[in-house]
C-alpha cells in the first residue's frame, strides 16, 4: 500500500486526468467548431474520424505521457528536492527506487507512443498527432539534460510540454475551418503563457534549495520579487488571452462567469507571491493548479453555449 501511494506521489496522478480532460476539452472545441452540435455523445461515438475505442486510448496515452514526465523529471531532482525538503516527493523520501522509476518511465513513455502511432494508422488522423507526441517526449526527457539549466529558457520549455496535450487533442480531429484553427491558437497562447508563470512561481518556491545547488533560476538570478513580477506579467497576458477568445469565440455568459473566477486565481497567486515571499510559493503553486481546472472548465462548458 506504501509503495502504491509513492507511485500515485510520483506520478503527481490528477495531472495525468488534467491531461486527458485537457485532450477531451480540445477534440470537443474542434468538433463544434467544424460546424456540428455540442452533443458530446455524438462527438464521442460518431466524430467522423476516431471511433470512440480510439479516444479512450488516446486519453490513455496523454495521462501515460503526462506520468511519465513526471517522474522523469524526479529522477533528475532527486538532490535538489533534498536540499529544497520536498519530501512529498517519493525519490527524495525515499520510498521507491531509481531503478525502479527508470523502468516504469521508459514503460510509460514507450507504450504511450505506440498506442498514439497505432491510431495514426488504423485511423484517419493526421501524423502531426504523432510527430507532437514525439516532441512530448524530447521535450519532457530534454529537460532533465541540460535545458533545466538555462533558467528562464527551460521555464519556456517546459511549457511548451504543458500545452502538449491540448496539442494532441486539437489534431485527434484534424481542424480545417479557420475560425477552429484561431480558437485553437488562443487557446494555446492562454496556456502556454499561464504554464510560462507557473514555472517561475514553482523556482520561487524552490528558491533556497536552487541556490544551494547553483541552479540559474530567475528567482536565484535576480530574487524572488523580481521573479514574481515576471509571473505576474504572464499572467496578465494569459488573462488578456482569454478575454480574448471570450469575445471572438465564445460569446456566452458560463465562459465570461468561468473566466473572471480564472482570472481572480491568477491574481490572488500573483498577491500571494508579493505578501509571502519565498513561503507563499507553495501556496501560488497550488493556486495556479486550480486556475489550469478552471480555464479547462471555462474552454469545456463554454463550448456548449456558443451562439449559432
Amino acid at each position: 500500500m506504501k509503495q502504491l501511494r509513492a507511485i500515485i506521489d510520483l506520478l503527481r496522478f490528477t495531472l495525468g486526468i488534467l491531461s486527458s480532460f485537457a485532450v477531451l476539452s480540445a477534440g470537443f472545441i474542434v468538433y463544434v467548431l467544424e460546424g456540428n452540435n455540442p452533443d458530446f455523445t455524438a462527438f464521442f461515438f460518431e466524430n467522423g474520424v476516431l471511433e470512440w475505442p480510439g479516444i479512450i486510448l488516446g486519453l490513455f496515452a496523454t495521462m501515460l505521457l503526462t506520468w511519465g514526465n513526471q517522474s522523469v523529471n524526479d529522477l533528475f531532482d532527486v538532490k535538489t528536492d533534498i536540499a529544497n525538503q520536498r519530501f512529498d516527493r517519493p525519490l527524495a523520501r525515499g520510498d521507491l527506487s531509481k531503478d525502479f522509476v527508470k523502468i516504469l518511465t521508459f514503460s510509460m513513455f514507450f507504450t504511450a507512443v505506440l498506442i498514439i502511432g497505432a491510431l495514426v494508422l488504423i485511423y484517419e488522423v493526421t501524423i502531426a498527432l504523432f510527430i507532437f507526441t514525439l516532441l512530448f517526449v524530447i521535450i519532457g526527457v530534454g529537460y532533465n539534460f541540460g535545458v533545466k539549466q538555462l533558467g528562464f529558457i527551460g521555464n519556456v520549455w517546459v511549457s511548451i510540454g504543458y500545452v502538449a496535450p491540448l496539442f494532441i487533442g486539437f489534431f485527434m480531429l484534424n481542424p480545417r475551418e479557420e475560425l477552429t484553427v484561431i480558437a485553437c491558437a488562443i487557446i494555446l497562447n492562454s496556456t502556454f503563457f499561464m504554464s510560462v508563470g507557473r514555472e517561475v512561481i514553482k523556482d520561487i518556491q524552490d528558491y533556497e534549495g536552487d541556490k544551494q545547488q547553483n541552479l540559474n533560476s530567475l528567482a536565484v538570478k535576480f530574487g524572488p520579487k523580481t521573479a514574481g513580477i515576471v509571473a505576474t506579467i504572464f499572467f496578465g497576458i494569459t488573462i488578456f488571452s482569454s478575454l480574448v477568445a471570450g469575445y471572438y469565440v465564445y460569446k456566452n455568459l458560463i465562459f465570461w462567469l468561468l473566466d473572471i473566477f480564472f482570472a481572480g486565481i491568477l491574481m490572488l497567486t500573483s498577491y500571494t507571491i508579493f505578501t509571502e515571499s519565498t513561503q507563499g510559493g507553495k501556496k501560488a503553486r497550488k493556486y495556479t493548479r486550480w486556475a489550469l481546472w478552471v480555464a479547462l472548465g471555462a474552454f469545456f462548458f463554454g463550448i456548449f453555449f456558443i451562439p449559432t
